[in-house]
């Protein structure tokens, strides 16, 4: 009996670590989380301190299509991310964004702004097979040594989302 309770436990694998919730800092007004279909053509803005060398630049506000979801399937097409305003009389306009992703040492980073005027939008969109990454992501906003806030997201495999992985019309 105990070879199949740890047969049973090898074929399910190691537990998943649950997302914290999202941390808003006290600069921060309103903090929100989602995930969202990102097929549509963006431009790009340099950021060096990428992977790639640069990050999509939206040029509309982008509605969540599965807003508070914190949970993502790893599919090519979906995006997830953080929008954050900050409170009334805030700003940061030379901010720091960083992506802590698993199995990498160091984050991700580029530049940013923050306002108490309109969301700035933090998110990352999967492009390529090699960025199907499962397991937890963080983001976290800097303003200097302040943090603005901190989210988590766990990316699990497509089929442990189907609904999710297939609504964009995306292949994984």
């Amino acid at each position: 009996m105990r070879g199949l309770v740890l047969a049973l436990t090898l074929i399910a694998g190691p537990a998943l670590a649950d997302p914290a919730p999202p941390a808003p800092g006290p600069m921060v007004a309103r903090l929100e989380v989602g995930v969202f279909c990102a097929l549509q053509a963006m431009d790009q803005m340099p950021a060096p301190g990428t992977i790639s060398g640069w990050i999509h630049v939206v040029d509309r506000d982008i509605a969540f299509h599965w807003p508070d979801r914190q949970v993502v399937p790893a599919a090519l097409g979906l995006a997830f991310g953080v929008k954050a305003v900050l409170k009334p009389g805030a700003s940061a306009p030379f901010a720091e964004m960083r992506i802590y992703k698993p199995g990498f040492a160091t984050p991700e980073v580029w530049e940013t702004a923050f306002s108490d005027l309109a969301p700035s939008l933090a998110f990352f969109r999967f492009d390529t097979p090699g960025e199907l990454i499962p397991g937890l992501w963080r983001f976290e906003a800097w303003d200097g040594d302040i943090q603005l806030y901190t989210a988590e997201f766990e990316v699990v495999p497509a089929a442990a989302l189907p609904d999710i992985a297939k609504a964009c019309g995306a292949v994984s």
